[in-house]
C-alpha cells in the first residue's frame, strides 16, 4: 500500500509529464483521469495543487488502483470535460430561470418540447446554488434532466428556444391529468373496489357507492378513465374516506341491494298497470302470469295503484314476486310470455274448488258430530263410505299444522277417493257411525263381538293340517327375519334422539330409511350452557353397514361437541377419529350447528353436506342456501379437510325456519329418472315455510311421495328443522 508521501510525489511527476492529468473543467476544477469526476475543485496557483489531487486519491477514488493501470485516454477525458460543463450550464439555467423548475407530480416539465420526464424533484431547493451541495454536478435529479436534453429535438435547435411559462402550467395541467388517468387505469386493473359495475354496467364509485352515468361496454377506454377522474374529483365521500375505497363486498351489497330496489320498482309498475299480475285466490295467493301456478306469495290486503307510496306489505310482496320469478323457469325462457287469461281463469278456478272443499271440511270437522269420530288409534272414520281411513288420523286441536294437515288429507280422500262424497250429504247417523268404530275397535283388540258367528266350507283334514304346517313354518321364518330387522330398527331408532322443547324453538324431524335400518342420521343435544348443538349427516350407502357407522359418527360429533365454541373444530375431531375406521369408499357427509339460545346465533360448518336453507317472509331475499365449503368426513386425514372446511353465523330473527336434509330428499326419482332436485325443495318450503316446522316437513314428505310416483324409495331420508318464535 502506498504512502501518502508516495502517492504525492506520484501526481507531481504525472501532472508534469502526462496531459491526461491536467483536464481542467470550467475554471479551476480538476477532472480526474481515473474515475472521470471532478476530483478537486477551486484550485489556485498559489497553492500546493499535489496536495489537494492525492487528497482525491486518499478520500477513495473509484477509478484509481494505486497506479497499476493507465489513466482514461484524453479524448475520453475532454468528452466528459465537455458534458460536466453542459451539466453545470443547465444546473445555472435550474437555478436562474424559473421555467427550468416546473413539475408536474413526480415528473419533469422539458421548458423546450413540454414533455414529462420521470425526474422526480430533489429535497432541496432548487434556486440556491449552495443547497446541491459540494459536487451539484452528480445529482440524478440533472442526470435525467441532461440526459432527456441530449436528446430532445427542440433543445438541439437552440437553448434560447424556451417555451413561456402559460404554455409550461398548460403543459403541467395536461400531464397531471394523464397521469391521474394513468394511475387510475392502474387503480382499476389491481383493485376490485374500483372494478364493479352495476347491473346496466354503469361504474360504481368505491367512495359514495352510487352508479354513475357513464357505462363500460368492453375494454375501458380513455374516455371511461376521464368520465371516472371527473366524478372522483367532486367526491365528498373520497375525501371524508381520506382516499381509502370501501371493501369491495359492501360494495356489491350496495350493488344488489340497487338492483333489488329496481326490479321491485319494475315489478310495481307491472302489478299496478296489468291485470294479470293481480291474479290471486280466494286465499290471496298470488299467481304466476309465466308459469301460471300458484306461489307462496301473499297478495296485499289493498291492491296497489300507481299513485300509492311503497308500503312495508306491498314491499314484502314485490319481493315474493321477484324471489319466485328467479327460480320460475317459464319466466326464465327466452321466449318467455305470460299465459293466456283463460289458463289463468282455470287455475284460479281449480284452486278456489279447491280452498272451498278445504274450508267446507274444516267447518264439518269442528261443527258436525258425523266427521269427528275416529277408533281406539285415532283412525277417522269417512261419514260417506263408512271406512276407516288408517292415514288419516283425527287427535289435534283446530290451528295446529297437524289439524291442518288431517284437513288436507280429509279432502282428499273425499275428492279423489270417495265415492260416495260426490252423492250428496252423508245419510248415516251419528249413532250407526259410532257402533261401526265401536265394532272396528273390537277387532282391533281381538275382541268378537257377541252374537257373530262366522262360517266357513270345511276341508279334509289331513288336507288342512299340511297347509297348516307350511303356513306355521313359513309364518315361523318370516317372524324370525322380521324379528331381527325390528329388533336392529328399533335399536337404531332408540339411538335417535327426541326433539327437545325449548323456549323460543320449535323443532321438527323426519326419519324414514329406505329399507329396515339406514345410513342417515340426525342428533340433538346439550352442547354446553345455553347453547344445543344440532346435527345431520348421511353414510355413503345405507343397510346394515351403513347403520353401524352411523352409530358412530353421531357418537363422535356428541363427544367432541360438548363443550366446544368451534363447529368446525368439532368435525374436524370426528374426521381425525373416524378416518381410520374408514375404507377408502366409504365417506360420510356431515353437517353439525352451535344454536346458542339466548343469542339467537346458529354456528355451522358443513363436511361435504347440503347448504343450510333459512326461509323468513320478512327476510330479503326470503329464501336462502347458506354454506360454501367442506370436504366429507373419511376423505383426508386431516390437513386437507381442515383447510376446505368453513365455518359461518348467522344472527336469527322471529320467523326464521332453519332446514338441513340429506340428499335423499334432493335426489329423489322419478318414474322418467329425473330428480327432485332443490328447486323443488325450495318451492315447497317458500309456500309452505309460514306455517309450524311438522308442517313444512309434512308438505315436503307429500311433494316427495306425489314426485316419486310408483317409484320405490331408493335412499334414506332424513330432515330436521326449527323454528324461532
Amino acid at each position: 500500500m502506498l504512502s501518502r508521501r508516495n502517492i504525492e510525489k506520484h501526481v507531481a511527476n504525472a501532472l508534469a509529464e502526462d496531459d491526461r492529468w491536467r483536464v481542467i473543467v470550467r475554471g479551476n476544477n480538476w477532472l480526474c483521469p481515473y474515475c472521470l469526476k471532478i476530483g478537486a475543485r477551486d484550485l489556485r496557483m498559489d497553492e500546493a495543487i499535489e496536495e489537494k489531487l492525492t487528497l482525491h486519491f486518499v478520500r477513495g477514488c473509484s477509478g484509481w488502483n494505486y497506479f497499476n493501470s493507465d489513466p482514461q485516454p484524453i479524448d475520453r477525458l475532454r468528452q466528459r470535460a465537455r458534458y460536466l460543463v453542459f451539466k453545470l450550464r443547465i444546473l445555472r439555467h435550474v437555478v436562474e430561470d424559473r421555467r427550468f423548475r416546473v413539475f408536474a407530480g413526480e415528473r419533469w416539465l422539458c421548458p423546450y418540447c413540454l414533455e414529462s420526464v420521470a425526474a422526480p424533484p430533489p429535497q432541496h431547493a432548487l434556486d440556491d446554488f449552495g443547497a446541491w451541495g459540494e459536487a451539484p454536478e452528480e445529482s440524478p435529479f440533472l442526470e435525467r434532466m441532461v440526459s432527456h436534453l441530449l436528446s430532445c429535438k427542440p433543445f438541439s435547435q437552440g437553448e434560447d428556444q424556451l417555451r413561456s411559462l402559460r404554455d409550461l402550467d398548460e403543459a403541467r395541467t395536461r400531464t397531471e391529468r394523464s397521469r391521474g388517468l394513468d394511475l387510475l387505469r392502474e387503480r382499476f386493473q389491481r383493485d376490485e373496489s374500483y372494478q364493479l359495475l352495476d347491473q346496466t354496467r354503469r361504474w360504481l364509485c368505491p367512495f359514495c357507492a352510487k352508479a354513475q352515468d357513464f357505462k363500460l361496454s368492453g375494454t375501458p377506454d380513455r374516455s371511461f378513465f376521464e368520465s371516472m377522474a371527473g366524478h372522483l374529483a367532486l367526491c365528498k365521500a373520497r375525501k371524508v374516506l381520506g382516499g381509502q375505497p370501501r371493501p369491495a363486498e359492501e360494495l356489491r351489497e350496495k350493488i344488489e341491494a340497487g338492483a333489488r330496489a329496481r326490479q321491485l320498482e319494475k315489478l310495481r309498475r307491472k302489478v299496478t298497470r296489468h291485470a294479470l299480475w293481480r291474479v290471486r285466490d280466494l286465499e290471496q295467493r298470488w299467481y304466476c302470469p309465466y308459469c301460471g301456478e300458484g306461489t307462496y306469495v301473499s297478495y296485499p290486503s289493498q291492491s296497489p295503484k300507481p299513485e300509492d307510496p311503497p308500503n312495508e306489505e306491498s314491499d314484502r310482496f314485490l319481493a315474493g314476486v321477484r324471489d319466485h320469478l328467479t327460480r320460475c323457469e317459464d319466466y326464465r325462457r327466452p321466449d318467455a310470455a305470460v299465459r293466456p287469461r283463460e289458463d289463468l281463469a282455470a287455475a284460479i278456478e281449480q284452486a278456489n274448488l279447491a280452498i272451498t272443499r278445504r274450508r267446507q271440511v274444516r267447518r264439518a270437522l269442528a261443527e258436525d258430530p258425523r266427521f269427528a269420530l275416529v277408533d281406539a288409534f285415532a283412525s277417522w272414520l269417512c261419514p260417506y263410505c263408512r271406512r276407516l281411513q288408517g292415514h288419516i288420523t283425527l287427535d289435534a286441536d283446530e290451528g295446529s299444522a297437524t289439524f291442518e294437515k288431517t284437513v288436507e288429507l280429509v279432502a282428499r280422500h273425499l275428492s279423489e277417493e270417495c265415492e260416495q262424497a260426490h252423492e250428496g250429504p252423508p245419510t248415516a247417523t251419528r249413532a250407526e257411525l259410532e257402533q261401526l268404530t265401536k265394532r272396528a275397535s273390537l277387532a282391533a283388540s281381538g275382541v268378537r263381538e257377541r252374537g257373530v258367528v262366522q262360517t266357513t266350507d270345511s276341508l279334509n283334514e289331513s288336507r288342512w293340517q299340511a297347509i297348516k304346517r307350511d303356513i306355521d313354518e313359513l309364518t315361523s321364518r318370516a317372524a324370525q327375519r322380521e324379528s331381527s330387522l325390528a329388533e336392529a330398527r328399533s335399536k337404531q331408532l332408540r339411538l335417535l334422539p327426541s326433539l327437545p322443547s325449548l323456549p323460543g324453538y320449535e323443532f321438527g324431524r323426519v326419519y324414514k330409511p329406505c329399507e329396515a335400518v339406514g345410513g342417515d342420521f340426525y342428533h340433538l343435544f346439550p352442547a354446553k350452557d345455553g347453547a344445543w348443538g344440532v346435527a345431520i349427516g348421511d353414510i355413503a350407502g345405507h343397510g346394515i353397514e351403513a347403520a353401524l357407522l352411523m352409530g358412530l359418527a353421531k357418537k363422535l360429533i356428541e363427544v367432541h361437541g360438548r363443550g366446544l365454541d368451534s363447529a368446525a373444530q368439532t368435525l374436524c375431531l370426528a374426521n381425525q377419529d373416524i378416518f381410520n375406521d374408514l375404507d377408502e369408499r366409504t365417506f360420510v357427509t356431515a353437517f353439525y350447528a352451535i344454536l346458542e339460545l339466548e343469542e339467537r346465533k346458529l354456528r355451522f360448518a358443513r363436511a361435504g353436506h347440503n347448504q343450510l336453507i333459512l326461509f323468513n317472509p320478512k327476510r330479503s331475499p326470503q329464501l336462502q342456501m347458506i354454506g360454501q365449503r367442506g370436504m366429507a368426513l373419511g376423505v383426508d386425514a386431516g390437513p386437507l379437510f381442515e383447510r376446505t372446511l368453513e365455518e359461518l353465523e348467522i344472527h336469527l330473527e322471529p320467523g326464521d325456519l332453519v332446514l338441513q336434509f340429506t340428499d335423499g330428499v334432493s335426489e329423489t326419482i322419478d318414474a322418467a329418472g329425473e330428480q327432485f332436485g332443490d328447486d323443488r325443495l325450495n318451492e315447497v318450503i317458500a309456500a309452505h315455510g309460514h306455517h309450524e316446522v311438522e308442517y313444512v316437513l309434512w308438505k315436503i314428505e307429500r311433494a316427495l311421495d306425489e314426485f316419486r310416483g310408483e317409484v320405490e324409495q331408493a335412499d334414506d331420508v332424513t330432515m330436521i328443522g326449527f323454528k324461532v318464535l
